[in-house]
């Protein structure tokens, strides 16, 4: 089944019409008739399912025949993450991320970063099709890349992820207890001690991801997973 973002219909919408780009997708390259049902979702929790009407290659529109709310995930994870100097790999993880039911993302600016800038647009471009692929019903919300002392969250338990010595817990230990958090993964090069000991000033939580050394990109993945799965049932 394919599905459709459409994150400016409503609820209660008894019609929409595609814009230019997307009705040429639909006709041209999915070659899809008037008559089939499409699955579209605005991205806030609304899935809907309607009849196409193939008006030309370059418009087509539904009739919005059902629709049906859905539930938020009940688990919100929040990523706080130095986006990679390899930029197909940030990239993968948005992919992925957004597969697993993401909740948030914040590219974060850290003094080890090797990237220092991203283009949004393309950012959501990945997760807009991740979501319709895997046919989400809520599209994540990405931030624009902030530095790691601006960095906000209203996530109720912060923890930072790193690879230097000191207590730090499992962060499966650490979020026991909680279902909506913010982790913090740094750069390649990992966050300094002046972030660290920042982060542990601001009552953000230091855990570990285990014994192996872990790419940034691996680790964000493992973090948002162990959230997602702990609180599965």
């Amino acid at each position: 089944m394919q599905q459709f973002y459409t994150p400016d219909l409503e609820t209660d919408a008894s019609n929409y019409v595609f814009n230019e780009h997307e009705s040429k997708h639909i006709a041209r390259v999915l070659r899809k008739r008037s008559g089939e049902t499409l699955r579209l979702t605005n991205g806030k929790g609304t899935l809907f399912w309607g009849n196409l009407e193939v008006l030309s290659t370059k418009q087509c529109a539904v009739n919005i025949t059902k629709e049906e709310c859905i539930e938020p995930p009940v688990s919100q994870v929040h990523i706080a993450i130095a986006p990679t100097k390899n930029l197909d790999r940030f990239e993968w993880f948005l992919e992925k991320a957004t597969e697993l039911g993401i909740h948030r993302i914040t590219p974060i600016l850290c003094s080890r970063s090797e990237r220092k800038h991203l283009k949004i647009e393309r950012c959501n471009k990945i997760i807009s099709s991740a979501l319709k692929q895997s046919l989400g019903a809520y599209m994540p919300i990405l931030d624009p890349l902030t530095p790691l002392e601006n960095l906000k969250t209203k996530a109720p338990l912060s923890c930072i992820a790193h690879c230097e010595n000191g207590d730090k817990e499992p962060l499966i230990k650490a979020i026991s207890h909680q279902r909506n958090v913010c982790i913090l993964i740094g750069p390649e090069g990992d966050f300094t001690n002046e972030e660290i000991r920042w982060a542990l000033k601001h009552n953000i939580q230091a855990v570990h991801l285990g014994e192996n050394r872990l790419r940034t990109e691996t680790a964000a993945l493992i973090a948002l997973h162990t959230t997602i799965l702990l609180h599965a049932q």
